[in-house]
């Protein structure tokens, strides 16, 4: 190859190389390495999908049993597109972040299992009104078991969540008499009551604006679900008092009342 020829070589060269870039040419296929992964994440999980007491819910269960934890997440099926999303889409968020905290805590081990738990409790509520409440334990290989919970409200007949302030037409009101009655019930239970954390307790009653977003109904109470440590010490689990319906109709709104009212038999709580 000649001086004068070289440029042009160079020239071609680098035109064809810029030429098969653009068009994809010796590329990878990230799309079927992407779908590997997807099946391969689905191929750990087990499934359950389990019966409850009522024909308009049923239970999914996700399993996975690791080399150095154990995980197990359950989350409600109610058959309407918008809900049944939410839950399905919260639960994969649990256990993406679950897995990462016990892979990262560097406490877990063959020997010495992390583990995640979140159970689903179910209650009818009122005419196609339900509660639902997921308890979610988390061990990643220290002394104790972290427990948190979250409480859903949900209508059937509207086919959406229930913001729980909905309940009271004098929200603000309502929040004054719950707390009054809050306070009361949980320093008369012969349990609870000797574990109150007077420090949390009284930050807890301090709110503002309370949102009662950790309250469901069960058997015509409006019950608040504590975290473990809100209010009381570990051993006391996660704590709920009860305040009956009866002692807050005055700032509840009348529709939601009716329809609590409405069933004909208070359903027990489904235990799995």
């Amino acid at each position: 190859m000649t001086d004068k020829t070289l440029p042009y070589f160079v020239t071609a060269l680098l035109i064809s190389m810029t030429v098969a870039h653009l068009f994809g040419w010796n590329e990878p296929e990230p799309i079927a390495h992407e779908e590997a992964i997807t099946v391969m994440g689905e191929e750990k999980l087990e499934e359950e999908i389990i019966d409850t007491d009522y024909e308009e819910v049923k239970i999914k269960r996700l399993i996975e049993k690791a080399e150095t934890y154990e995980l197990q997440v359950e989350f409600p099926i109610f058959q309407v597109k918008k809900i049944d999303r939410f839950f399905e889409e919260d639960a994969e968020q649990r256990i993406e972040h679950s897995i990462a905290l016990l892979e990262h805590s560097g406490n877990v081990s063959p020997s010495h299992q992390g583990a995640y738990f979140v159970t689903t409790d179910l209650y009818k509520s009122g005419k196609e009104f339900f509660s639902v409440v997921l308890s979610e334990e988390t061990f990643t290989g220290g002394a104790n078991f972290d427990q948190k919970a979250s409480v859903y409200l949900v209508d059937l007949l509207n086919k959406d969540f229930v913001d729980p302030i909905d309940l009271f037409d004098q929200p603000f009101e309502a929040q004054d008499k719950f707390f009054e009655l809050v306070e009361k019930n949980l320093r008369a239970s012969e349990y609870y009551s000797n574990y109150i954390l007077e420090d949390q307790l009284q930050e807890w009653l301090n709110q503002d604006q309370y949102d009662f977003s950790n309250v469901f109904i069960r058997d015509n109470n409006l019950v608040v679900k504590f975290d473990k440590y809100e209010v009381t010490a570990g051993v006391a689990g996660m704590p709920e008092v009860e305040v009956p319906i009866d002692e807050m109709k005055e700032f509840m709104n009348e529709e939601w009342l009716e329809r609590i009212e409405a069933i004909d038999e208070t359903a027990d709580e489904y235990y799995l």
